[in-house]
């Protein structure tokens, strides 16, 4: 968990660090946007491999592997004199980073029950909104002190720590912590035998419909998250609200804290009291559609401060309903591939995050009027609003997704 929130400041430090990027390396609205873009993209790319790995070598030697390149990408970018540098940290982040979500989830499938999977997947993500509450005002307030080179080094040196402990302590399966041998050497035994049978598991979750709702509704919610606290949110509130780093970080945290509370809630109504995925998952899906309408329509007119706090927090907090994404697709696939179905949908919030990313920028730049303020350029609030509306339309595409998630009654496929 702790190498899981690590990887979660990854994801979002970039908002907190625009502003020294682009004054430092002299790099544009688009340059930037790749360059956050480049994590999410790697971690896409590696989600079909990530469960691949979690159903074949197991989770503790992926996520310590992983962690080890996390480590090794921190070190990189912090010591990066040049922004190709910078890109190769990154890049080596987002890979490290890739593996542990779709692992520790395969943990769990094997420790808890079915009816306990979206609280337990809930949970999880709460632990990664505390890592994205850690990037946002405490990562401003640690770089403004120790500077932002110093800060991610000393994160670098802690990953590799968090690598030796997860070494040490995780085990896969309950039948790991037996002393029989023979049980030992039967709960290590993995469930493909060959190639062709990892490509029949690809080929069998590929093939099922019901694997590509929870796919796009990841997406959606997602890729609109990561865009607004994950890099343009902190842009967003200073340049139309004139606010400091440190003040528009506040928000980014207040969406985080709307996480927090928000996952545990929805996975524990999912399992104990509807006993049902489909209901809350669209219920969510609809309310976040309706923040991103007040986002897109309201606050580009200066609303107040009071009210910008809790529009943060409804987005956060509505956004939970992604929890359950990986566990709709789990319980839509047999348990034997179940890695490589959760592997498959968590590719889509990642893909979304890399590709929004990239195209807020462009439009960003496009809208541009050749402003700059302590040379880091100055967006309007045109610009903003246009980009916003763009993340309006992808979350009601992700409500349409959403109505035709496959309802499993929180038990395992068939």
């Amino acid at each position: 968990m702790a190498i899981y929130i690590v990887g979660c400041i990854h994801r979002v430090a970039p908002a907190v660090m625009a502003k020294d990027l682009m004054a430092t390396f002299k790099t544009s609205a688009t340059m930037l946007g790749a360059l956050s873009s480049v994590y999410f993209y790697t971690y896409a790319l590696m989600q079909i491999p990530s469960g691949i790995f979690s159903d074949t070598l197991g989770p503790r030697k992926t996520v310590t592997v992983g962690a080890v390149v996390m480590g090794i990408g921190t070190i990189i970018f912090a010591l990066a004199s040049s922004l190709v540098t910078c890109f190769v940290g990154r890049l080596l982040i987002g890979f490290g980073a890739s593996v542990v979500m779709v692992n520790t989830m395969r943990v769990c499938v094997e420790w808890y029950k079915p009816n306990e999977m979206g609280l337990i997947n809930g949970l999880t993500t709460t632990v990664g909104a505390l890592g994205t509450m850690l990037a946002a005002t405490p990562l401003a307030v640690l770089s403004e002190f120790a500077g932002l080179r110093l800060s991610l080094f000393l994160m670098g040196i802690a990953t590799f720590l968090l690598a030796w402990n997860c070494w040490c302590t995780v085990r896969d399966r309950p039948g790991e912590c037996v002393h029989n041998s023979q049980d030992k050497k039967a709960a290590n035994e993995t469930s493909f035998s060959s190639p062709q049978s990892i490509i029949d598991g690809i080929r069998t979750v590929f093939k099922n419909p019901y694997t590509w709702p929870p796919f796009f509704g990841f997406f959606s919610f997602y890729s609109t998250l990561m865009a607004f606290s994950g890099l343009w949110g902190v842009p967003f509130l200073s340049h139309v609200y004139g606010l400091s780093n440190k003040e528009a970080a506040n928000y980014m945290m207040m969406i985080s804290f709307g996480l927090l509370v928000g996952c545990p809630v929805t996975g524990y109504i999912s399992d104990k009291v509807l006993g049902l995925r489909r209901l809350p998952y669209v219920t969510c899906a609809l309310a976040y559609s309706a923040v991103w309408g007040i986002v897109c329509f309201l606050t580009i007119q200066k609303t107040q401060p009071i009210y910008l706090y809790i529009i943060c927090f409804f987005m956060g907090f509505f956004c939970s309903g992604f929890t359950l994404s990986l566990v709709a697709s789990k319980e839509a696939n047999m348990q034997i591939v179940s890695g490589i179905a959760m592997g498959t949908t968590n590719t889509g919030g990642f893909l979304g995050a890399a590709l929004l990313q990239i195209v807020l920028g462009k439009v960003l730049d496009l809208f541009w009027e050749g402003a700059t303020v302590d040379s880091v350029r100055f967006y309007p609030p045109g610009a903003y609003r246009v980009a916003f509306l763009i993340c309006f339309l992808v979350t009601l595409g992700g409500f349409v997704a959403s109505l035709h998630i496959k309802e499993t009654h929180c038990r395992n496929w068939p």
